[in-house]
């Protein structure tokens, strides 16, 4: 079977980066064909018995009121939350601790704090630098580490970059397998969450819950539930990050949405360093157990689909330079933290739509 070949099957593995499916039936995965290496069919439980759920060292007993009466949004604990996105990524320390993060060609190798395997690594690509943590924390499946150079305006480019994912028109574009995406809830004042997280880790421009689900495709549909934010520092860096809530928070799922197998972003974030007027690094750090598929399929499935994701990511953010769709969108966003009004979108723009419902949020591969 030829490489193009093997990469397309194993991106129709990929449902939703922030929702690949927790079971895979005996059927589906036994009509894939791996090459080179002989892969036995695991055994399975029911999907019905099948759930993924957020860890609790993440979370406090805390809570913030969201935009709609009578719903609160469970607060993370900041500083175990970014302590570890710290650890695994350095543009985040940069971003954190920096007050002129140097980006990529700054990151010091022996300072990290785990050891991880290079799997790819190339300055002259799109995605210049892949490394990965196998069974990171016991988890079965590996954490994942992805950089590379991008072009674009610095206007709101925490919130654009997350909007690549977060907004239906947006994600389509590069994701065939998206049935939905929705900001649930938002919270109310983002002051409520400035008094939690103690304002260390930036200013927060977005915090809220995402619900994200996928079409039916060589697996039934899959569904996730995140709690997901954007901080923005003085320097221009933005950190995007999300983690899977609890089981507790379950009563947060849309009540018009049947229930489906989940799956798991145990950590996830998006670190976005300027390193010009119009240039910026990225480093997307992710870890996500699809359950029943061994960590080293699920691991070349999540690559392969968040390749793709930058590829769409280059060409969009160019946009914003040549008055294409991403100038276009930018032109309906003020300075200040107001965001445009969906009914402003002019109906024949390529991003109309790009704020269906609210404030969007990431939800995360």
């Amino acid at each position: 079977m030829a490489r193009s070949h093997y990469t397309t099957t194993m991106i129709s593995l990929l449902m939703l980066l922030s929702a690949v499916p927790t079971t895979a039936s005996r059927h589906e995965l036994s009509s894939l064909t791996i090459p080179r290496r002989s892969v036995p069919v695991p055994s399975f439980p029911s999907p019905r018995l099948m759930a993924a759920f957020g860890n609790p060292k993440y979370f406090t007993d805390k809570y913030i009121p969201a935009g709609k009466p009578g719903v609160v949004l469970k607060v993370p604990n900041f500083d175990v939350l970014f302590d570890h996105i710290s650890n695994v990524s350095p543009l985040a320390r940069q971003a954190m601790t920096e007050d002129n993060p140097g980006g990529i060609k700054a990151i010091d190798n022996a300072a990290d704090v785990y050891k991880w395997k290079v799997t790819d690594s190339n300055s002259k690509r799109l995605v210049s630098h892949i490394d990965k943590i196998d069974n990171f924390q016991d988890k079965g499946v590996p954490l994942l580490r992805f950089r590379s150079a991008l072009q674009g305006p610095s206007k709101k480019r925490g919130q654009c970059f997350s909007e690549l994912v977060s907004v239906s028109d947006l994600r389509q574009k590069w994701d065939a397998t998206n049935a939905m995406v929705d900001t649930i809830y938002s919270a109310a004042s983002l002051d409520d969450v400035k008094k939690h997280d103690g304002n260390k880790y930036g200013e927060p421009s977005l915090f809220g819950i995402g619900y994200v689900k996928t079409k039916q495709s060589v697996v039934s549909p899959r569904e996730q539930l995140m709690l997901c934010g954007v901080q923005n520092f003085p320097s221009g860096a933005a950190i995007i990050w999300g983690v899977e809530l609890e089981e507790d928070q379950n009563h947060l799922f849309p009540e018009d949405q049947k229930r489906t197998p989940r799956s798991t972003s145990h950590i996830f974030s998006s670190t976005l360093i300027p390193t010009g007027e119009d240039t910026f690094d990225v480093e997307y750090v992710i870890q996500l157990e699809v359950g029943g598929l061994p960590g080293w399929l699920t691991g070349l499935a999540v690559t392969e689909t968040i390749k793709k994701m930058f590829r769409f990511a280059d060409g969009y953010f160019q946009s914003g330079l040549d008055g294409g769709d991403l100038a276009k969108r930018l032109a309906l966003m003020p300075d200040d933290e107001e965001v445009a009004d969906p009914e402003e979108i002019p109906s024949d723009s390529t991003v109309s739509g790009v704020l269906d419902h609210k404030q969007t949020l990431l939800m995360p591969p």
